[in-house]
């Protein structure tokens, strides 16, 4: 009888490493990936965070937030920019105080290049094994993500005294 490993599962591994097809496609989708994440982290460090945790996307040229505009208080994505901005610079608490969904996505973000380096140079891909993570839970778990960080924006807002936006 075989002694059963930890990592055993009857629809396989969470992850595996797929070798790419000679073609070269796989390659360059990995360099538009990784040029893609360079980008959007050189634009993060590139803007300064806003101390207010709002606004830093103003400095891209983009107008005030519509929501703070006509209600005073933020939308789901509002310090996003921040968080992007402080969490390319290593502030994680100041990045989680700005857009707890935002300090996520910029940490994915950096996940995201990270492996895409490893797939320039290795010629393998990381891929999920969807048997054994639900695509539907994905999405759910990124919606309560956004919502519960707005939430956590309004609430620490409304108690530190800076909402509504007046």
């Amino acid at each position: 009888m075989t002694e059963a490993h930890a990592n055993d599962h009857p629809l396989g591994p969470w992850i595996s490493l797929v070798p790419l097809r000679a073609s070269g496609q796989g390659r360059r989708v990995a360099a538009l990936i990784m040029a893609g994440t360079v980008t959007l982290l050189s634009v993060a460090l590139w803007v300064h965070p806003d101390a207010s945790g709002l606004g830093t996307h103003k400095q891209l040229g983009f107008p005030s937030c519509t929501s703070v505009t006509l209600t005073g208080y933020p939308c789901p994505t509002c310090g996003m920019t921040t968080a992007f901005a402080h969490t390319v610079r290593g502030q994680l608490a100041s990045a989680f105080m700005a857009q707890p969904a935002g300090m996520f996505l910029a940490l994915g973000t950096i996940a995201a290049g990270i492996l895409s380096v490893f797939t320039l140079i290795t010629g393998q891909l990381p891929t999920v094994n969807w048997y054994r993570v639900s695509p539907t839970w994905v999405v759910l778990l990124f919606v309560a993500v956004i919502l519960l960080s707005w939430l956590f924006k309004i609430v620490t807002g409304r108690s530190a005294g800076v909402l509504p936006v007046g």
